[in-house]
């Protein structure tokens, strides 16, 4: 059922002033607040028929109403915007995301914290495992006199990075060579495949740099045990604390075990997802110990694997700004996989 306009401007209202104070709304107070040009007595009306209709509930002990379920789930549905991030944030954002980072994982991490101090909720990123064939292209780049950045690129087009260290007397040129003997012995072999042979091979093809072929082989191998298993990257947890609804330790102790547990929270999120933003709101989880807790997810596009993004917070969620920025950085993460950051 479809709600006509003074009774979706109440509803919005009342969750809007809800998110903020976790306090039942009173019809005075609405119409003070949101400046409508209608009774005190005309709101109470319309927020008696909204209860009967279930979207609001009255707490015993409170004349004011607060949104119920259903009523979150109708304006998620048929009346929210999403607030998408404004410049200082952006800005923030790309700070953060120059700084310094080496590897596809402090991507990940930065992503997680941002999308978690930008909410103030849980935040949780999925990297899921990665179904890799053959070396195809190896590259070595200088980024100081220590260290170099290794670029591989597969077959099936994955491209994955690492810093390694260098003898400072190895040049940009030696780097470019060692590289092209990589290619020319590895292309088309499997990490598990690489004979002694092969090792040997180039080993005399470059008998004065064996450190660095034992840093490239090392990374090499630390990159592909990372794309094997899937990973997962929770940030702010403790933020379940600032939330008045998590006072009693019991329930506080369960969600906290979730958030710390890698399985547990896998477990309570949807198996599948797609690139939309996806919200279930309370009892429409799966988990009971979540059923007074709102997700937040979407799946972003890891090398043909659907990973998860997403926040974990209370029903009482402000879901404009969560669903807006995790498709914000839902599509930053396929930006950077689409190597526009690198």
């Amino acid at each position: 059922m479809t709600l006509d306009k003074r009774k979706s401007q109440i509803l919005e209202s009342i969750i809007r002033d809800y998110v903020d104070t976790a306090e039942p709304v009173g019809s005075r107070s609405i119409v003070k607040k949101h400046n409508l040009k209608i009774s005190a007595a005309t709101v109470r009306n319309e927020m008696a028929d909204l209860e009967e209709m279930g979207y609001l509930e009255q707490p015993h002990t409170s004349a004011g109403r607060i949104p119920s379920q259903v009523g979150f789930r109708y304006y998620v549905d048929c009346m929210m915007q999403k607030e998408t991030l404004d410049d200082s944030e952006l800005d923030l954002l790309n700070r953060i995301l120059n700084e310094n980072i080496g590897e596809w994982s402090d991507v990940v991490g930065r992503v997680g914290g941002f999308l978690s101090q930008i909410t103030n909720y849980a935040s949780f990123v999925i990297v899921p495992s990665i179904k890799l064939s053959e070396f195809k292209n190896i590259q070595i780049i200088p980024m100081s006199d220590r260290t170099a950045m290794l670029l591989v690129v597969t077959d099936v087009g994955v491209l994955m990075h690492r810093k390694i260290d260098v003898p400072p007397a190895v040049s940009a040129e030696e780097l470019q060579l060692i590289g092209r003997a990589f290619t020319r012995v590895l292309s088309g072999t499997k990490l598990e495949e690489i004979r002694r042979n092969e090792l040997k091979a180039l080993r005399e093809e470059l008998k004065n740099r064996r450190k660095v072929i034992d840093s490239v082989l090392e990374a090499v191998e630390i990159m592909m045990q990372g794309c094997r298993d899937e990973s997962v990257v929770i940030s702010g947890a403790l933020n379940i604390l600032n939330e008045p609804e998590f006072k009693d330790l019991d329930k506080l102790k369960r969600i906290l075990t979730i958030l710390e547990e890698d399985v547990l929270l896998k477990q309570i999120l949807p198996d599948t997802v797609s690139e939309e933003v996806n919200i279930t709101i309370g009892n429409e989880n799966k988990a009971e110990d979540i059923k007074e807790m709102s997700l937040v997810v979407a799946g972003y596009n890891n090398f043909g694997e659907m990973g998860k993004i997403g926040v974990i917070g209370p029903v009482r969620m402000e879901y404009w700004k969560a669903a807006g920025t995790v498709e914000s950085l839902r599509n930053i993460l396929d930006q950077v996989l689409n190597k526009k950051y690198f």
